[in-house]
Formats: structure tokens, sequence, C-alpha cells
């Protein structure tokens, strides 16, 4: 069986017209089939024990969907095949897996994924997580009244260059312990993309057994409108003065001030220490 899962909150409630086409195409091909309402499961660990090996669910939606979805079925075992069906507004984790297929198989990657430590709680996460310019224009998008979309991103991040002010932070990674100051950006990638295709961590790929840390510094604001372009290409690298990675496999980061953070394009305030590391 085919078991269709879509967010009526994602996509401008458009997931449930993608959903529909999806049905009628099983049944077309005589292949039994339904549609699920996630916000309309109650017992995550119920439904799923109601499925096996031979069926396969297919969800709906982007990063904000699926982190959801990994963080509510974290800890249960999962026997049905999971497919997801790129329909979000970032969809940095399908650009991650590099597929040009529209339905694909994402179980592989949502197995270990790392865990995010900030204010008493613990959640996974899909591509990245960090404070910094990047979680106030995350702040910015989301409690936006207009639609998500690339127009409001930038309108939003330029609002977000004009205000922010670079912070002073503790960064422990693996053990080893310094101070940077003016930091614009402080980010964990657990994969190359964040903010809808900004190819942050270029060399960070899923299957390596680490996080990277990107630590974005001591740039002059006019600057920072050239730098941040360059994100997208994955060449802000050449700015080595400004930008700097790191390996690791534990990274915490403290800050003095109250910070915005975001993970996989979602928005915490205030936050003023996270951790971050591989879940063995």
């Amino acid at each position: 069986m085919e078991i269709i899962l879509y967010n009526p909150l994602s996509n401008k409630g458009k997931n449930i017209k993608i959903a529909e086409k999806l049905h009628k195409k099983a049944i077309k091909e005589e292949r039994s089939s339904k549609i699920v309402n996630l916000l309309e499961i109650g017992d995550v660990e119920k439904f799923l024990n109601g499925y096996n090996e031979e069926d396969r669910m297919i969800l709906i939606g982007g990063d904000g969907t699926l982190n959801r979805v990994v963080n509510q079925i974290k800890g249960i075992e999962i026997k049905p095949q999971i497919y997801m069906y790129k329909a979000g507004t970032g969809n940095d984790f399908m650009r991650s897996i590099k597929s040009k297929k529209h339905l694909v198989d994402i179980k592989p990657y949502i197995q270990n994924l790392p865990i995010l430590k900030v204010n008493g709680k613990e959640e996974l996460f899909l591509n990245g997580a960090g404070v910094g310019l990047d979680g106030l224009v995350c702040y910015n998008v989301n409690t936006s009244k207009e639609s998500k979309n690339k127009s409001n991103y930038f309108k939003n991040a330029f609002k977000s260059f004009m205000s922010y002010k670079p912070v002073s932070v503790l960064i422990d990674v693996d053990g080893k312990v310094w101070e940077e100051n003016k930091v614009w950006f402080v980010t964990a990638m657990n994969a190359p993309y964040f903010g809808g295709g900004m190819k942050l961590a270029p060399k960070k790929l899923r299957k390596l057994n680490h996080l990277e840390l990107v630590v974005i510094k001591k740039v002059p604001r006019w600057l920072i409108f050239m730098i941040f372009p360059t994100i997208y290409l994955g060449w802000h690298k050449i700015f080595r003065n400004f930008v700097r990675f790191y390996k690791g496999q534990h990274i915490k980061v403290s800050m003095l001030t109250d910070s915005y953070l975001q993970r996989d394009g979602e928005h915490e305030y205030p936050v003023r220490e996270f951790e971050v590391f591989k879940n063995k």
C-alpha cells in the first residue's frame, strides 16, 4: 500500500493537490493507496506499527515538514519504505541528495541524524543549525505576513543585514576552545546547503562522519553584501580572512547576549548556548 502523507500548512496548502494526483496515479496503476493528513495523526508509533516493509510512505513537503517528522519518529522502528516528494519552499535536504527525481527514497538519509541541544531540548536536524545573521533572517522571514518566496527572503535578508550586530562567541570543537569576535555567522552543517540553496559548507557531504562549523567574522558591513551572494555557489570560501571552516564531532557555541538560532529554516529566540553532535 502507498500511504501519502501531506502537511496542509506547507506550500500554501497546495500539497493536498499533489497528494490527490499521486493517489489517482496509484489507483490507475492498480496499487492500493490512501491520503493522510499529518496533523491528524495522534499516536505516531501506533500509526507506524500498522504498516510493514511492503508498504511505502510518501511524504510531501520540504525541510520544515521533514524536520518535524524525523523528530516525531525519533527512537521508533520504521518498517515501511520512506519516500519524499519535493514540494516545500527551501528543499535543501533534497538538494543535497542530488536526485533529479521528484520522488526519492530518503530512508537511508534520515538514519543517525545529528542532534541539536538548545534551551533544555534535544532535537534532530537535517541540514544545519546555528546562530547569527542566518537566525535573524529566518526569524524575519518566518514572522513576515508575506508569502515565503525568494523575493520575500531577499527583502528580509536586506532588513537583517542592516540591523544585525555581530557578536562575540566562545567556540568548543571536540575540546578545543577559543573565542571569536564580531561574528556574523556561526553555523554547524550536516550537508552543503541551507537557506534555500545557499552552499554554506561546499565540501560537507551527508555521508561524511563529521559536522562542519562555518564561521564568518570581522566582515565590514559593506562587504557582507558582496560575500552573501557568493554563498549560493560556495565561492565565499575565497574570503579566507573572514570565512573559516572547522570539522568536529561535538560542537558547542556560547554567547554573552541573546541571539537568534535557526535549524533547518525554523527559528528560536532567545538563545545563549547551543550544542550539536553526531548521533552514533
